[in-house]
Formats: structure tokens, C-alpha cells, sequence
């Protein structure tokens, strides 16, 4: 997305089939993977610059901050589903697809980002991640419920047009619902799409370019005609075009700022700028690296709520009546210095204790086992606090900052998962070897 230089982070448990998971990372060979070896998590770092996820391209533009064209919402849902079809063929399924897991890389040119106009792109690839096969050793290939997902996804986005849905979009809608229903090749669907792609897309474009045509279907229907048309554009005059480049350099300002000092808005010769004030709302320079760690998890969460925030108040901004977007600098810094100071004081900081406090867990699980058993077992408090950062990281993508202590309980919930598993490997081996001495 144009000007936003921060990162869109993912982290996954490892704990199935170390074959199956070669052979997905052999699939997807995503060069955003930072995790090289197969360990106890796989993490991926990817540049918002150039990649974001389906979910993040949903909710923008629900927001109307993104704008796209129509055509351009069927071309991405074609690689989406070719990558899908490809999948299959290795005879592999994900096992679960929604829009968090999918990303989509735009070739990487400076004018190849999606912005608040429309604008012609060409897409690079398309990637899945977090499967399920990675982290659920009782998971099963079902394709059946992969081609399910995915249709939920493709009515996800072509549903942010809800305002401005033509009869192509709600033809395609129907079609995709009778698809669900029954069981059809994901072949199909890629066939369906390409079809109507040819029929209605015009490939230099990538704008709808016809009004009516005569529908091909998946299943009979008295469909005679369908009347399609490209949505609303933006051209030079428009209030999105001449806040462009303002807009531009302000997030990449923007971007770079840290999140622990509260930001002041300033506007310097013409040029909108963020004056970065060293008025902390926490302290940082004392922290070790322990902690350190837990804050930069914090400080991913914070900016992808900075974004959202962004998406919401400039959205709001370019389709009202309203033109004094100094004022919605202002008003968008107000309430990201506010929201910030909640998540570190609210959250950020209960999340801390959590983790200095996570040797609890360790004793719960030693009360547990020394009810049954009087192994002499050594409990790892490292080991807790190690599992309890790599939930952190994993949960951090779920963050919702209206429900902290479900996010709390679930990574403790998590945590004692863990080693509840590591330690009863332990028993086990205990048990056998008292047996063994026995004989």
C-alpha cells in the first residue's frame, strides 16, 4: 500500500508432519519467511510497501480509504483461486482459508501500489499462510471445505461494492452461493471467473468495459441479460487526487514514528508533517531484552491499529463534503495518541506482568502432576516465559482491543497447552523408565 513502510508480521506454531511442512514451504517458497529451519514456529515479515493481506484490502476499502476497480476485483480473485487450484493439484489443502491468510504481492514498482485512487496494478503473486497442517497434527486434507472457504472470501470482497453493486456482482454473488452447495471442482470456479473476466474486463485497464452482457452459469438459471458497470472514479479534479501526494507524505512520516512518545501534528511550508515530541507515554530505556521483545510485539499491534484508525477518519473524510483535511490530520493524530496510550498503559503493560509472572503456569501444571505422581521432574521457568512469547507473537494477529482479557486468558490458555505437552513427555518417560528398573 503507497506509503506505509511498516511490516505485516505472522507467526505460526510448528507442531505437525515435518514432511507436509517441507513440502508446503517448498510449495508457497514464500521469501518472506524469516524462520529458515524448522523449529517450534515458522514467522513471516512482510512489507506492507508491497504486500498486504485480502483481509487489510477488505476492510480499506470498506472504509472507502482504498479504491480499486471492479475489474481489478475480479482479477484478484482469479490468482487467488488459480494459487488455490495449484494447491490442490500437489494434493494438499489449507484447512483454513480466510481473508487474514492470504497475501497478495503487488510487482514492486514505485506506481504499482494500491492508493486511494483508482489505479491500474499487476500482481506479482499470491501466497497462503498459517495452514492448519502446520499446527494441528490431527488436521486431514479436505479440499471440500478449502473450495467452502474461499468462496467466503470472494463474496467478502466483491461485497465491499454493497453501495454501488451492479447486476454483474449480484449474478456472481448467486453464483458463488449455489457453488457452496454443492461439490464442484475448484477448476470450475478458476473457469467461471476467466470467463466472465474475457466477457467483462478490459485488460489495459482493468476497468469494466461493458453494460450488458449475456450470462454464462455454473447452474441453470432464467438469466437472460446482466447489466455491469464500473463504479464510481476519481479524476484529476476530485478531492482524492489533490490530497494525494500530502496524503502520501504524510504516512510515510507517519510510518517511522516510534509508539511509545505521543505524536503532534505540524504543517511545515505546505508540507504536512508529524512532530515527533519527546513526550513518552511509557519509558522503554530501562527495559532488558526480554522485555524489550514483549514491547515490539506491542509495537507491531500499535501500527496496525494506526492503520485502521488512518483508513477510518481519511475515508470518512473523502466522501463527505467536508475539504479542510488539515483538520483531519489534526483529529486522526488526537485519536492515535489516545488509542496508543490506552493499548501500552491498559494492555501492553498487564501483558508484561503476565510474562514476568508466567513461572504460575509452571507451578499450576507441577500441582497437577505431583497429585498423581512423585516423579522428581525439573520445571522450566524459561521454557514458560519462551512459550508464553511465542503465543504472544502467534495471538498478536487476533489482537482486539475491545476484549484484552480474552486475549490474556487465550494465550495463557495456550501456554499451558504447551507445557502441559512438553511435560507429560517428560512423565511418560519417567513412567518408563521406573517400569524398566522394576524388571
Amino acid at each position: 500500500m503507497k506509503g506505509w513502510y511498516n511490516q505485516y508480521i505472522i507467526s505460526q506454531r510448528v507442531q505437525g508432519n515435518d514432511d507436509k511442512v517441507r513440502k508446503i514451504r517448498l510449495f508457497e517458497n514464500n521469501e518472506y519467511l524469516k524462520t529458515q529451519e524448522i523449529k517450534d514456529h515458522l514467522e513471516y515479515v512482510f512489507p506492507q510497501s508491497e504486500c498486504f493481506s485480502l483481509a487489510q484490502l477488505i476492510e480499506s476499502m470498506q472504509c472507502n480509504f482504498i479504491k480499486i476497480y471492479k475489474g481489478q476485483v475480479l482479477i484478484i480473485i482469479l490468482e487467488i483461486l488459480k494459487h488455490l487450484q495449484q494447491l490442490h493439484q500437489q494434493k494438499m489443502s489449507h484447512g483454513r482459508l480466510n481473508p487474514q491468510n492470504i497475501v497478495i504481492k503487488l510487482k514492486n514498482d514505485k506506481d504499482n501500489k494500491l492508493t486511494i485512487q483508482q489505479k491500474k496494478f499487476t500482481i506479482q503473486r499470491v501466497q497462503f499462510i498459517n495452514y492448519r497442517i502446520i499446527d494441528d497434527v490431527k488436521y486431514e486434507i479436505n479440499q471440500i471445505q478449502d473450495n467452502y472457504d474461499i468462496i467466503n472470501c470472494c463474496i467478502s470482497l466483491i461485497s465491499t461494492y454493497q453501495k454501488q453493486m451492479c447486476e454483474l456482482f449480484n449474478f456472481i454473488i448467486t453464483n458463488l452461493k449455489l457453488y457452496q452447495n454443492r461439490v464442484i471442482e475448484i477448476s470450475q470456479l478458476v473457469d467461471f471467473f476467466n470467463l466472465y473476466i474475457q466477457e467483462c474486463v478490459d485488460q489495459q485497464t482493468q476497468k469494466i468495459q461493458k453494460n450488458q452482457i449475456y450470462p454464462s452459469t455454473i447452474f441453470q438459471q432464467n438469466v437472460q441479460t446482466v447489466q455491469c458497470k464500473e463504479g464510481e472514479e476519481y479524476g484529476m479534479l476530485s478531492k482524492r487526487q489533490r490530497c494525494s501526494t500530502i496524503l502520501s507524505k504524510f504516512l510515510e512520516t507517519f510510518s517511522g514514528q516510534l509508539v511509545n512518545n505521543k505524536l503532534k501534528y505540524q504543517n511545515n511550508s505546505n508540507e504536512y508533517d508529524i512532530d515527533e515530541q519527546q513526550v513518552e507515554i511509557i519509558d522503554i530505556g530501562n527495559y532488558n531484552q526480554e522485555e524489550l521483545q514483549i514491547f515490539y510485539v506491542f509495537e507491531y499491534i500499535l501500527k496496525q491499529q494506526m492503520m485502521k484508525i488512518i483508513w477510518k477518519h481519511f475515508g470518512n473524510f473523502f466522501e463527505s463534503t467536508k475539504q479542510n483535511i488539515e483538520q483531519i490530520y489534526i483529529e486522526v493524530i488526537k485519536i492515535i495518541n489516545q488509542n496508543n496510550q490506552k493499548i501500552l498503559n491498559d494492555h501492553f503493560k498487564p501483558i508484561l506482568e503476565e510474562y514476568q509472572n508466567s513461572k504460575k503456569i509452571n507451578d499450576e501444571i507441577n500441582k497437577e502432576i505431583d497429585q498423581n505422581y512423585k516423579f522428581n521432574i525439573q520445571y522450566d521457568e524459561q521454557k514458560a516465559k519462551d512459550h508464553f512469547f511465542l503465543q504472544l507473537k502467534i495471538q498478536a494477529q487476533n489482537y482486539d482491543i475491545n476484549n484484552i482479557q480474552s486475549f490474556i486468558d487465550n494465550i495463557k490458555s495456550q501456554v499451558k497447552q504447551s507445557l502441559q505437552e512438553y511435560y507429560d513427555e517428560i512423565l511418560e518417560y519417567e513412567i518408563i523408565s521406573l517400569n524398566f528398573d522394576l524388571i
